[in-house]
């Protein structure tokens, strides 16, 4: 009996304490499960055109639920004319590139005016939030455009930060569709945000920049003989080349002795001509005058001595 008188103890303190919650705790209860907003509901009473097609793809890939469950959002939402053939898609690719267009920061026309034009702002997607972004597929990236007057619709460009990708969207309006502040916000904008890999299609086609002109060698210039097709040899190579100089080549420099045992071949009679002797010198000049006094004198003294002088 005293175990059973414990268990029904039990019971009726499990059965005492649900009955004595308070209203307020079970208000904060039903508070806690449901969601800030419902972005359906924020979409249709749209004031900024019919997004009908958008609110239905939410709804069918069950993206709206995600969206509603988070505390601070910004949906980039595109209205009936610019959705194009999106729906045609199945609903995995379809909630992939919606995903694309849910931004998990709140940027309100506020913030968006404070950007600067200097730096791109990249912002991150929930299809960043999935795991299967590949490389920057998962972020957003919003180029502020200088000197395009003070209208967000002029200055605004929003684009896939994957490579590759266009910067073509533009904000539709200045004001938002819907927000409150720092929970969600909506913004209309101008058409599908593409993003290289997610749809399996190439990027819409753009201008290619005109390539860089290759740079042609510069050819040398001709020699001054024209005649043969053979390259002109070089400088170096003339005397090798040629068994005669040409009239304009100049004469061989004379070789230098280094050493008096170092001599230069003698040149030929045929070549140079007869080498002349050299001129007396005094002494042997004195010498033959002597001699030559000496015999007159004795040639005089034998012509008088045979006149009988």
């Amino acid at each position: 009996m005293g175990a059973q008188s414990c268990i029904v103890a039990a019971v009726f303190a499990v059965l005492f304490s649900t009955l004595c919650v308070s209203p307020a705790e079970a208000g904060a209860a039903a508070t806690a499960q449901k969601p800030k907003f419902d972005i359906l509901e924020v979409l249709a009473g749209s004031k900024q055109g019919s997004f009908s097609t958008f609110i239905s793809l939410l709804n069918q890939t069950g993206l709206a639920k995600e969206i509603n469950s988070r505390d601070t959002i910004t949906v980039l939402a595109v209205g009936d004319g610019a959705i194009g053939g999106l729906a045609s898609k199945n609903l995995d690719r379809i909630k992939d590139i919606l995903s694309t267009h849910v931004i998990l920061d709140y940027y309100g026309i506020d913030k968006i005016q404070d950007l600067s034009s200097k730096k791109n702002t990249t912002v991150t997607t929930m299809y960043q939030a999935t795991g299967v972004a590949d490389g920057m597929q998962g972020y957003l990236k919003i180029v502020v455009l200088p000197n395009q007057g003070p209208q967000l619709t002029d200055r605004i460009r929003i684009g896939s930060a994957a490579k590759g990708a266009p910067f073509d969207i533009r904000l539709l309006s200045d004001t938002e569709v819907a927000f409150k502040k720092f929970d969600y916000v909506v913004l209309s904008i101008s058409g599908v945000i593409f993003t290289p890999g997610i749809d399996g299609l190439t990027p819409p086609p753009t201008a290619a920049p005109a390539p860089a002109p290759k740079k042609t060698p510069v050819a040398p210039a001709p020699h001054h003989n024209t005649t043969t097709a053979t390259p002109a040899p070089s400088p170096v190579d003339d005397d090798a080349d040629y068994d005669t100089p040409t009239p304009e080549a100049a004469p061989a420099p004379a070789p230098v002795l280094s050493s008096p045992s170092e001599s230069v071949d003698a040149p030929t009679a045929d070549d140079t001509p007869a080498t002349t002797t050299p001129p007396p010198s005094s002494s042997a000049i004195h010498i033959s005058s002597t001699y030559i006094f000496t015999a007159l004198i004795v040639v005089l003294v034998s012509s008088f001595a045979s006149a009988g002088l």
